[in-house]
């Protein structure tokens, strides 16, 4: 599927909304592995990143398919710095519209779309925190292309600059054993 309509089709599975670019970001990074959307994607500060998805996002927003509204300490009363900035992105009537489309016109693609996003709510309510690590022991997984231990996965990750906890390990790999037995291939 298109980046725009993977774009548009994760956030109407996630009820219409998702919190942070990150988010959307990860999303589309497990529908990737699936071999629904094809992204390139390279090591980040937060996991794997694409910039086709980023630009697909901004695309979405200037063409009015996607509301883009961005939360500051002020707008939400948080107690956090300053220039702390969140982005909420919402389907607006067109993309509403466009996302109908794509459902009639690719509905496979767009029911294992949604059931990778319905079960990442399910498991783990969107927590950007938990799909970023477990995005970050996949991409380390499936570059080494071999079986790794815990202590390789995250000697790994420090070598991107990435710190790995226990608990953020366990949760990662909870995450992933999910979506390996979600049953959705490409094919």
């Amino acid at each position: 599927m298109d980046i725009s309509d993977a774009i548009l089709t994760t956030v109407k599975a996630a009820g219409g909304e998702i919190i942070g670019r990150t988010a959307i970001q990860k999303l589309i990074y497990f529908e990737s592995i699936f071999g629904l959307v094809e992204a390139n994607y390279k090591p980040h500060f937060y996991g794997p990143y694409s910039s086709d998805v980023s630009e697909g996002i901004q695309e979405l927003t200037e063409l009015d398919f996607l509301k883009e509204e961005i939360e500051t300490s002020k707008t939400t009363g948080f107690l956090v710095p300053n220039d702390w900035r969140r982005y909420r992105y919402e389907l607006d009537s067109d993309g509403d519209e466009v996302v109908s489309i794509i459902n009639k016109d690719s509905k496979d693609e767009y029911d294992k779309i949604f059931k990778i996003v319905e079960l990442c709510v399910k498991t783990v309510t969107i927590d950007v925190r938990i799909l970023s690590w477990a995005a970050k022991v996949n991409l380390i997984r499936s570059n080494q292309g071999k079986p790794m231990t815990k202590d390789e996965i995250k000697s790994t990750a420090e070598s991107f600059g990435w710190k790995i906890t226990e608990p953020q390990f366990d949760n990662a790999i909870q995450l992933l054993k999910e979506l390996e037995h979600c049953e959705i291939s490409n094919g």
